[in-house]
C-alpha cells in the first residue's frame, strides 16, 4: 500500500508512537524495546521528524487539533528531542489554536526539571503511569518507579503547570488488596489529579505475568470481587468531582481526553513511528511494527493495509462510540456507513434492554452501568458474524 493521501484542510489528530521503554513491565505485550538495550534515540528521533516531514508533504493543508506522544514511554526520548519533534511538527501541519498537546511519562522521567522542560516545549496534557502505590505490587509488575517517586512525579506535574494531569491505575492484580486500592484510588484524586484511568488488568500469553499465571505461580482475584472493586472505585471518584466519560476513563470538567476521544467518537487519526495506526474515512493502514528496519530506512516505514468490509466498520464505529457515556445515535451512525448499524428496534439491542445492559431513547443506545462492568461480552454479541481478523481489529480499540 502507498502513502495515502488526506484531504486539504481536513482536521485530524496525530499520534506520534515511541516504542522505548526503561523495562518491559511484567503485564505488557505492547511493541517496544527496552531503552538501556541501545543508544539509538537520537537516531530515533530524528528518524521520526523526517517521517513527520514527509506526512505534511503528503498531505498539505492538514490542520491537527490533537497530538499525543505514546509508546512506550515517549518522555525517554528527553525534551530536548521532544521539543524538537513538537517543532517539527508545526513545521509540517498546522496546528490549531488551543490543540491538545499530550504526552504519557512514567514517573521514573518526570522530577521537576524533567516536568518543567516538558511544559515548556509545548506540552499542556501529561499522562502518568503510576499503576499502583503498593510498592511490593510494583515490584512484581517490574515497574521502574516506587510509590514515592509517582507521588513526587504528580507533584512536579502540578507545578510545571500543565492544563491536564492524567494518571493511570491497574485494578485487578493478583495479591492486591481491595482497601488499598481504593485508597490507592483516593490518594490521586486528592492529589489534584484531572483524570484518572483505572484499567482492569489483562493478562496474555507472550507476557512474564501471563505465564506465571499460566502456571500457577500468580493467582488472579475473582472477576466478580474485581467488578466489586471497580464499581466502588467508580462510586470514589464520582463523589470527587470526576465524570465517568468513558468505560475506563475519569475526568474532571474540561478535561477529557480530546485525542482518545477521536477514537471513540468514529474521527480521523494519524499515526507516525513503528507500529502506529491510521485511520481516514472508510480507510485503515499501520506502520509496519519493526523498529530496526524504521531506523535503517530512517523514518520511512513500510505501510501495512488494514482491510475490513464496510459492515466491520461500521460495527468498529458502534462499539468504540458504546464505550462513552454518551453512546452512540445509531441514525447518525448509519448514514456515515450504510452497513453493521443495527436499527433500534432490532431483537439483539431488545434483549440486551431487557436484562438491563443498554438503555436505548429513540435512536440513541447506551450502555447501562452494568452494562459497562460486561462490555467484553457486550461486545462480543455485537461481532457474531465476524472473521477472525475482523474481530481482532475492532478490539485494537476496545
Amino acid at each position: 500500500m502507498g502513502p495515502v493521501l488526506l484531504h486539504r484542510k481536513s482536521v485530524i489528530g496525530l499520534y506520534l508512537h515511541v516504542p522505548y521503554c526503561t523495562v518491559r513491565c511484567s503485564y505488557c505485550d505492547f511493541y517496544l524495546v527496552p531503552a538501556a538495550r541501545g543508544g539509538d534515540l537520537e537516531p530515533f528521533a530524528a528518524a521520526l521528524a523526517a517521517e513527520i516531514a514527509a506526512a505534511g508533504r503528503r498531505q498539505p493543508g492538514c490542520a491537527a487539533d490533537t497530538i499525543h506522544f505514546g509508546g512506550g514511554t515517549p518522555s525517554r526520548l528527553g525534551a530536548g528531542a521532544l521539543a524538537r519533534l513538537l517543532t517539527a511538527l508545526r513545521a509540517a501541519f498546522e496546528v490549531a489554536p488551543g490543540a491538545e498537546i499530550a504526552i504519557e511519562a512514567n514517573p521514573e522521567d518526570l522530577d521537576r526539571d524533567g516536568a518543567a522542560a516538558l511544559a515548556q516545549a509545548g506540552f499542556d496534557r501529561v499522562a502518568l503511569g503510576v499503576q499502583t502505590f503498593d510498592d511490593a505490587l510494583l515490584r512484581m509488575l517490574r515497574r521502574p518507579h516506587d510509590a514515592a517517586t509517582a507521588a513526587a512525579a504528580i507533584v512536579a506535574a502540578r507545578g510545571a503547570g500543565f492544563r491536564s494531569v492524567a494518571a493511570d491505575l491497574i485494578l485487578g492484580l493478583p495479591g492486591q488488596d481491595e482497601a488499598r486500592a481504593l485508597a490507592d484510588v483516593a490518594r490521586l484524586a486528592d492529589a489534584g489529579v484531572d483524570h484518572v484511568s483505572l484499567y482492569l488488568l489483562e493478562t496474555h500469553d507472550r507476557t512474564r505475568l501471563g505465564r506465571e499465571v499460566a502456571l500457577g505461580r500468580r493467582v488472579l482475584p475473582d472477576a466478580d470481587r474485581v467488578a466489586d472493586l471497580y464499581e466502588s472505585a467508580a462510586d470514589l471518584l464520582e463523589g470527587r468531582g470526576f465524570e465517568h466519560y468513558e468505560i475506563s476513563n475519569f475526568s474532571r470538567p474540561g478535561h477529557r481526553s480530546r485525542h482518545n476521544l477521536k477514537y471513540w467518537t468514529d474521527e480521523d487519526y494519524l499515526g507516525l513511528g513503528p507500529a502506529a495506526h491510521s485511520r481516514r474515512g472508510t480507510k485503515r493502514w499501520a506502520n509496519a511494527a519493526d523498529l530496526a528496519a524504521y531506523l535503517a530506512s530512517g523514518g520511512a516505514p513500510v505501510i501495512v493495509s488494514d482491510e475490513r468490509s464496510p459492515a466491520m466498520r461500521g460495527l468498529e464505529a458502534l462499539i468504540t462510540g458504546l464505550r462513552l457515556l454518551e453512546g452512540v445515535d445509531l441514525s447518525t451512525l448509519a448514514a456515515r456507513h450504510h452497513a453493521g448499524i443495527p436499527a433500534p428496534a432490532d431483537a439483539l439491542l431488545g434483549m440486551l434492554a431487557a436484562d438491563g445492559l443498554v438503555t436505548i431513547d429513540g435512536a440513541r443506545l447506551r450502555l447501562t452501568r452494568r452494562g459497562r462492568l460486561v462490555s467484553n461480552e457486550i461486545f462480543e454479541r455485537l461481532l457474531p458474524e465476524a472473521g477472525a481478523g475482523d474481530r481482532e481489529a475492532v478490539r485494537q480499540f476496545t
